[in-house]
């Protein structure tokens, strides 16, 4: 049993608490954000408060937490109540460097894709500019700016809707659709550390969408469930094919080899479950 630490973030101050929020909450993508004000200056900011909220209508959030530095609310809140516009860049591990020359809180009009040394793409639809060498651009326009507070470190939720989304033709799989493994994004973990989305450190596993499909935990035969072959996502491949002999699995005696029959079966995975499974009851069952 897993013995916790346990807080209550009534009792601890913002410096000591900020810290566990940012590092327990992982990973966190990178809302890259270009906003414009009322006198038509550009900001870029990076925020990891952010997240996808709905498919139809798209809506993403990010918040943009009052400073806790100087207790103002950030210059990207300000431009959003003067044009209520923004593009969302991701970050590619490529531009790393540059979006951390944005994360500094500069003096309100100072043009951070300037100091960054970035070049822009013109939007369709909003005003702000989309940064070149991002991977996926939003275009969007504010809904709603929901207050969580007003001291500092309140997030000041921001709602957009996405009008416009732009897919860099290198990251598209063979159906048109954004691939993960040729993205290589960043992400925000804790303290000063990120990740880099690489197609070494991602997994598919199937989603059962119907319950009928999946296997209950305790239904996998001991050995699959303490296997020292296969890894967490080929047991959830497994998992996620119910076979329709599934209520033999708690019957057939243990193999006298699991090492072996395991490495066969993996090599069925993720796509041929079916197949795995009827190569571990036909390795039990007498010929």
């Amino acid at each position: 049993m897993s013995s916790y630490q346990s807080l209550d973030p009534a009792q601890i101050p913002l410096p000591e608490w900020h810290p566990y929020m940012i590092g327990s909450i992982i990973p966190r993508p990178v809302a890259w954000v270009t906003t414009m004000d009322s006198k038509g200056r550009f900001n870029l900011a990076p925020f990891s408060y952010f997240g996808a909220f709905s498919s139809k209508p798209p809506v993403v959030g990010f918040s943009p937490s009052t400073s806790a530095r100087t207790s103002q609310p950030k210059d990207t809140h300000h431009n959003l109540l003067e044009v209520p516009e923004c593009v969302i860049n991701l970050v590619p591990y490529a531009l790393a460097a540059r979006m951390n020359i944005t994360t500094g809180e500069y003096e309100r009009g100072i043009n951070e894709i300037e100091r960054a040394g970035l070049e822009t793409l013109p939007s369709e639809v909003v005003r702000p500019p989309r940064i070149v060498g991002s991977p996926v651009h939003l275009e969007a326009k504010l809904r709603q700016i929901i207050s969580l507070g007003e001291n500092p470190g309140a997030g000041q939720l921001v709602l957009v809707e996405v009008v416009r989304m732009h897919l860099a033709q290198h990251i598209l799989d063979e159906k048109g659709l954004p691939d993960p493994r040729k993205m290589d994004v960043i992400a925000r973990l804790g303290a000063f550390w990120y990740a880099r989305i690489t197609p070494e450190v991602i997994f598919w596993m199937k989603q059962p969408r119907n319950p009928a499909e999946v296997l209950a935990w305790q239904e996998l035969p001991r050995d699959i469930r303490e296997s020292r072959v296969f890894t967490a996502a080929e047991i959830g491949h497994l998992l996620a094919f119910r076979p329709a002999w599934a209520e033999l699995l708690t019957q057939l005696p243990p193999p006298s080899d699991p090492d072996t029959l395991h490495k066969e079966m993996r090599k069925l995975l993720p796509h041929q479950a079916a197949e795995a499974w009827e190569l571990y009851r036909k390795s039990l069952q007498p010929a």
